[in-house]
């Protein structure tokens, strides 16, 4: 006679989802075993037919993220709106994205509101990060950057990644609390401990510009590597940084290059700011000035700030474009806006 090893007080049908729910996740996450996606949706969707909510919300996050199946993003809000209706807190609280990206249903930031604010009222760490967004930036609420803070801080609180580093944001920022800049690099390094590869990124800036921690230039060149290996862009452009100006590691221009060349690719403005200084003045790579103004140019699109002056300057005197003086003013006077008056570009007679 077969042992039973139900001993969970779980119905059979219940019991049987919940084990094939469970080997579903270790093929996910690869606990134990290699990570197989295609193999965790068949065990999710074994576990889904028997009506188990977890099982129902895992299969549609497979299918947002397009893991073992196509993405789909229809399918996967049939899912999850099941595993919502079902009582399942991460699907109702993943509701609140659809809303607030606009995925199959029409964009609602009221919406989203509601539904993060339902799940931040049960305590739910994704929903009280969100909520702690949109009232940071006014989104479906007024801005609050108070209340911001608090629902940053609640989440933080349950051990959330991306909630310790919005703390630390804050508190680097002044927003919502007072600025403080050895508590922005404790939260940014407690999520930073979490893998959370922004927070990498910001702890090796803490650790760059001495800010509440003592400068070390070894552990900002560890940190910024650390970020670059989860795929964080702007991590790659700081490491390039670093190389150029030999903080942390031997300088090394061309090496820098590289590395901005593969940040600005994946959309950093930093990177591409960079790339472009590189590129106008010949450093570790030759001059080019036409890509230069180009990088210029859509680091600016990107509200990257910096880049303001260097594109004024670009239309003041033709670098890598035709002159535009209706076009240098506007530059020149958002660079002055956003307090970066200066162009890094030498005078004609010092070149």
């Amino acid at each position: 006679m077969a042992k039973n090893n139900n001993q969970s007080g779980l119905s059979p049908t219940e019991f049987l989802a919940k084990k094939y729910f469970d080997q579903a996740e270790k093929h996910f996450t690869g606990d134990g075993m290699p990570v197989d996606f295609k193999k965790a949706v068949d065990g999710y969707e074994q576990s889904a037919r028997l009506g188990y909510a977890p099982a129902i919300f895992s299969l549609g996050v497979c299918y947002i993220r397009g893991l073992g199946v196509e993405h789909d993003e229809k399918k996967a809000y049939e899912l999850i709106s099941q595993a919502a209706e079902m009582g399942n807190l991460d699907a109702q609280f993943t509701m609140g994205h659809f809303y607030f990206e606009g995925q199959v249903v029409e964009r609602d930031y009221n919406k989203a509101v509601e539904i993060f604010q339902a799940s931040a009222d049960k305590n739910h760490p994704g929903g009280l990060n969100d909520l702690g967004f949109c009232y940071q930036h006014g989104l479906g609420v007024e801005v609050d950057l108070e209340k911001a803070f608090d629902c940053f801080m609640r989440s933080a609180e349950n051990d959330f990644a991306a909630a310790q580093n919005n703390v630390g944001d804050c508190y680097n920022f002044g927003r919502g609390v007072k600025a403080d800049g050895e508590k922005a690099y404790l939260y940014y390094y407690r999520a930073a401990q979490n893998g959370y590869p922004i927070a990498q990124n910001n702890v090796g800036m803490c650790y760059l510009n001495g800010r509440g921690v003592k400068m070390d230039y070894a552990q900002a060149v560890h940190w910024f590597e650390q970020a670059g290996k989860l795929g964080n862009p702007v991590a790659v452009a700081n490491l390039g940084f670093c190389y150029e100006t030999g903080r942390g590691l031997e300088k090394n221009e061309e090496k820098a290059v590289q590395l901005y060349t593969i940040a600005a690719d994946a959309d950093s403005a930093p990177a591409q700011y960079n790339l472009a200084k590189c590129l106008r003045d010949g450093v570790g790579i030759k001059a080019d000035e036409r890509r230069a103004f180009s990088l210029f140019k859509r680091a600016a699109e990107q509200s990257f700030p910096v880049a303001y002056a260097d594109l004024a300057d670009c239309y003041a005197r033709g670098i890598g474009t035709k002159v535009d003086e209706a076009l240098a003013e506007k530059y020149k006077k958002l660079a002055e806006e956003a307090g970066f008056p200066n162009s890094t570009a030498k005078a004609a007679d010092d070149k």
